[in-house]
């Protein structure tokens, strides 16, 4: 290993002493010019800058940003008395194994250990169940579980609104990487590229990707949080509606399992259609009074007119059941049995708690 060492006291310089006397390395004589030149000038992938100073300092050299986030090297502290080492940042190559042997040189105690990420470690699995996720793989889902769990760390992929409670603390175990609603090739090219990665990544979406081989460690999660609101005409075919149901959602990139309800008038809930769809979907009926679907004021897009937003059963319902929610589609299907209306839900889905 190659170590760069800093510190001010005599104290921490005779510490210092006894660690560069067992282990390559050099004094860092000015920190900020040793950060502006470049972390890695020794050319080796096991280095990592010690700083031999009470531990307040080190927080607040890291905290405000006089060690830059983004560096590559580990940041270790040891007191200056050499009593205490523990590992302030990770990165770059086995730096818990550089830390191990600081420690064995010094006889010191060691702060910081491998399993450390597994007392801040998120449960993926109470997310999916809070969601209703439907998983590609239930047996890659446990494993990735029991992965993050132990400490790991997952890319995390998704074109919906992802929270994290502490985005600080949870980043250790999530990189998120968010696509907006209108990047779907860009997604599609993250989903080929994982799974050709070796690494575990997670996509969440309620859209549809591209069919690729896989590596076997690319988890999709599909949480079911879409509304789909329908008219249904009177005499229209169960078995066909729920196939042009289907038909529509897949022809504009919405997976059918992503689907938690469909949304109907009160008059159509009895409607065998609509029990066909629901049932065909795995999902539950919701439906309104035909006066207060009539008394909704929806947006008019283009090549809708003013004298169809009364009759527009279906929107209406989505945006009713979906919380005013984003629209996905509208007014799709066929016009003699069917048409639909697709709606997101307004919540955003929180991965930790």
């Amino acid at each position: 290993m190659y170590l760069f060492c800093y510190g001010r006291s005599a104290q921490a310089r005779n510490t210092g002493g006894v660690l560069l006397k067992e282990a390559e390395g050099e004094w860092i004589e000015n920190l900020e010019s040793f950060l502006l030149s470049g972390e890695e000038r020794s050319g080796r992938a096991d280095s990592a800058i010690v700083l031999i100073l009470p531990q307040e300092f080190c927080v607040r050299l890291l905290t405000e940003r006089i060690i830059p986030a983004g560096g590559s090297l580990p940041v270790i502290n040891i007191s200056p008395d050499g009593r205490f080492a523990g590992l302030l940042r990770a990165g770059g190559y086995n730096a818990y194994g550089i830390l191990e042997n600081i420690s064995g040189i010094l006889g010191c105690a060691a702060l910081s250990g491998e399993d450390d990420g597994r007392d801040i470690a998120p449960d993926l699995s109470r997310a999916v169940l809070e969601y209703n996720m439907k998983p590609s793989s239930e047996e890659l889902l446990s494993e990735i579980s029991e992965f993050i769990s132990g400490g790991g760390c997952v890319d995390i992929y998704s074109d919906l609104q992802i929270e994290l409670s502490e985005p600080v603390l949870d980043s250790l175990s999530y990189r998120t990487y968010l696509f907006a609603s209108n990047q779907k090739n860009e997604m599609a090219q993250a989903y080929a590229a994982a799974n050709e990665e070796d690494g575990y990544a997670v996509f969440i979406t309620c859209g549809a990707l591209p069919e690729v081989g896989g590596n076997g460690k690319v988890l999709v999660l599909t949480p079911r949080i879409v509304v789909a609101g329908l008219e249904v005409s009177g005499r229209a075919d169960p078995e066909y509606c729920a196939r042009i149901c289907r038909d529509s959602l897949r022809g504009h990139g919405i997976n059918p399992d992503s689907v938690v309800t469909v949304a109907v008038s009160s008059i159509a809930r009895e409607s065998e259609a609509v029990k066909a769809i629901a049932e065909d979907l795995g999902c539950f009926v919701t439906f309104f009074d035909s006066r207060l679907l009539k008394s909704v004021r929806l947006p008019l897009n283009g090549g809708f007119g003013t004298d169809r937003i009364g009759s527009d059963f279906c929107t209406a319902a989505a945006c009713l059941a979906s919380d005013n929610g984003k629209i996905l589609m509208r007014r799709s299907g066929d016009r003699n049995s069917l048409m639909l209306t697709v709606s997101l839900k307004r919540n955003p889905i929180r991965l930790t708690d």
